[in-house]
C-alpha cells in the first residue's frame, strides 16, 4: 500500500491541495501544544497566527514564542513555522 505523501508529490492534479493540508497540520499540531492559552487561527507562508484574550497574555506567549515555534516545528518535522503573531479578541 502506498503512502499518501507520494501521491501529493507525483500527481500534478493534487498540487491545489497541498498548502491547505501544509496549514492543516501546522495548525493541528499548535492546537495540541495550546493547552488552553491561546487558539489557532491561522497559517500562510511561515506565519502562525494565533488568538489571545487580552494583551497580558499576549506578552507572556510573546516572550515563549521561540520555545513555541520549535515545539510546533519539531512535532510535524519540518522547519514550517518562521513567526508567530498574536490577536487580541
Amino acid at each position: 500500500m502506498k503512502h499518501i505523501k507520494n501521491y501529493f508529490d507525483h500527481e500534478p492534479k493534487y498540487n491545489k491541495l497541498r498548502k491547505p493540508l501544509e496549514a492543516a497540520e501546522v495548525c493541528d499540531a499548535a492546537r495540541l501544544l495550546a493547552d488552553g492559552r491561546f487558539e489557532v487561527v491561522s497559517f500562510r507562508q511561515g506565519l502562525l497566527t494565533l488568538s489571545v484574550s487580552n494583551s497580558s497574555e499576549a506578552g507572556n506567549l510573546q516572550m515563549e514564542t521561540q520555545k513555541i515555534i520549535d515545539k510546533i516545528n519539531t512535532k510535524i518535522g519540518q522547519e514550517k513555522v518562521r513567526e508567530i503573531r498574536f490577536k487580541i479578541g
